[in-house]
């Protein structure tokens, strides 16, 4: 198992938030209220991945077309590419830079596609480490129930297969486990299902000013 994931590249004076978790979970929802409530008083920058560049787009929009290792390559290499044109230069500007999705989710919809964890590893080596990881997570039926709201999209496979929300939250145990033993990185885990993420908001909010207040 490659022991170089993450790179020696500062994120300081930003900060690097990552939000992940199953479809239906929550995450965009949260990154916008959390922008919010933080954009009085810092600097903050919100993005996603696959990343919204020409390169992001294709691959969000290929998802049909493209799968296993081509389809996790691609997204190796939109990551690497978005942190060194995108992310890094935020947050040398001093930016709370939030990230919905990040490795942990490769560590989840690239196994799905059959990729095994060694290679996942291999091509995002050297990647940012964030400074704070968050993971959301919700009951399999109420994520079904909240995909199953959502305007039909072919294109979108992973959130469309009948298993998804079960065998998703399995593997990002899995992922959180590895992250956390291997690479010393726990996440702060959210419970969404009798919680809307945006109700989240000021309680992550918190948690990023704390994290902030260490760096000084």
């Amino acid at each position: 198992m490659s022991g170089a994931l993450f790179g020696d590249t500062a994120t300081a004076p930003g900060l690097f938030v990552t939000v992940d978790g199953p479809n239906g979970s929550g995450k965009t929802s949260l990154i916008d209220a959390v922008s919010a409530r933080l954009a009085a008083e810092r600097l903050v920058y919100c993005t996603r991945q696959p990343s919204p560049t020409t390169l992001g787009q294709m691959i969000r929009s290929s998802e049909r077309e493209f799968r296993g290792r081509a389809l996790a390559c691609l997204i190796a290499g939109d990551r690497h590419h978005q942190l060194e044109t995108e992310i890094v230069p935020r947050l040398n500007d001093g930016a709370v830079v939030l990230c919905d999705r990040y490795i942990e989710s490769s560590l989840v919809l690239q196994r799905l596609d059959g990729v095994t964890i060694d290679e996942i590893l291999t091509i995002n080596s050297g990647i940012l480490r964030p400074d704070l990881r968050i993971r959301l997570l919700a009951q399999p039926d109420i994520l079904r129930a909240r995909l199953d709201s959502r305007p039909t999209d072919a294109s979108r496979r992973f959130e469309r297969a009948p298993d998804a929300p079960e065998r998703e939250l399995a593997l990002y145990q899995d992922a959180d486990r590895l992250l956390t033993d291997d690479y010393d990185l726990p996440a702060t885990v959210y419970d969404t299902s009798m919680t809307h993420a945006t109700e989240l908001a000021e309680r992550v909010a918190f948690t990023i000013t704390a994290h902030l207040a260490k760096q000084r």
